[in-house]
């Protein structure tokens, strides 16, 4: 029977100790909440990143790192096929022609256009939609110089940590994407060179019919090879979309042009097709640098907010008439 005594309840409230004690089982309460919600929801609030210390040690998934290195796969290009779909490092050798491959997509380069126009270049570039949404302009520029635009996903993730129905979005949505700049895409590079037989099975069903990787990458100037000593014909070179790629690309068609080798069309090549074939007569010549001009100084003088005209920079022992500007010397271009 309960004490409802005033007193005896009074002295309860009042005891610090049975006060602290029941603090601390509201505590452990809501403690206990939290914890089977948190269990309840699983993984459901975990963030969409890939964690790749915890992939699988499989050989599809193996050495990959920070992002951005590259699979084994692309260091032995043996493997042919993933599933039904053919997956090519570089191409059977009926002519001596190689193909040049560009990637990404997030810094278009107007020079380029030029040398493609000038040169009758054919381009295969392998574009990220979210990168070519930015400039769509310019990639119907691209097209109309000759170049053909593939498959390279929506934003660029590793394509084997997602689901299947992740994978499929990925390869697909590109597809329908690009069809404003001509024919169905039908070529899938995977970002950084990521693949296995799932993927392979999702760029299937989406109507892709071959993995394109590559045999040779020429980046900061410096051409390296996968497979061989030395660019040989049959080989699929991969390059990128950033600042300066109008020069790497100039120093890379000067490699092809002393070895005598063509650069022929990716697609064509692909498909069985008579292959569209720029042949390079002579060295490109290499663009210098142009030189700053000196920004104009305004200094003290005699005369309160006069300027003075900006130094030329001119050659040791030279000299100039009182009040000429000396003139430097220019470099120029050979052939210019």
């Amino acid at each position: 029977m309960m004490d409802n005594n005033p007193s005896s309840l009074k002295s309860v409230s009042s005891n610090p100790y049975l006060k602290y004690m029941g603090i601390f089982l509201v505590v452990i309460m809501i403690t206990l909440s939290l914890d089977i919600t948190y269990f309840a929801k699983g993984v459901s609030n975990e963030p969409n990143e890939p964690n790749i210390s915890n992939a699988s040690n499989t050989s599809d998934n193996a050495s990959l790192n920070n992002q951005s290195s590259e699979s084994l796969k692309q260091l032995s290009p043996s493997l042919t096929s993933e599933g039904p779909i053919k997956v090519v490092y570089q191409l059977p050798v009926k002519q001596p022609v190689v193909y040049i491959t560009i990637d990404d997509g997030w810094y278009p380069n107007e020079e380029v256009l030029k040398l493609m126009k000038q040169y009758h270049l054919p381009i295969t570039t392998f574009l990220i939609e979210q990168a070519a949404q930015k400039q769509p302009t310019f990639w119907h520029e691209f097209v109309s110089a000759g170049g053909r635009i593939e498959d390279h996903t929506i934003n660029h993730p590793f394509l084997t940590h997602l689901s299947l129905a992740e994978k499929k979005s990925q390869i697909s949505q590109p597809i329908d994407y690009f069809r404003q700049y001509g024919p169905q895409l039908d070529e899938l590079r995977p970002p950084y060179g990521d693949y296995n037989t799932e993927v392979g099975q999702a760029a299937w069903d989406s109507g892709i019919k071959y993995i394109v990787m590559w045999d040779a990458e020429m980046e900061n100037s410096t051409l390296t090879l996968r497979s061989s000593p030395g660019l040989k014909a049959g080989d699929i070179i991969l390059l990128h979309w950033v600042p300066g790629l109008d020069q790497e690309i100039i120093k890379l068609l000067n490699i092809i042009q002393k070895l005598n080798l063509g650069i022929a069309d990716l697609t064509q090549a692909l498909n069985g097709e008579p292959l569209t074939i720029c042949w390079l007569k002579a060295p490109i010549p290499v663009p210098k640098p142009a030189i700053p001009l000196p920004k104009e100084t305004t200094k003290p003088t005699g005369t309160p907010g006069a300027t003075t005209t900006p130094e030329i920079p001119r050659k040791p022992g030279a000299t100039t008439t009182p009040g000429a500007i000396a003139i430097p010397d220019i470099p120029t271009t050979p052939g210019a």
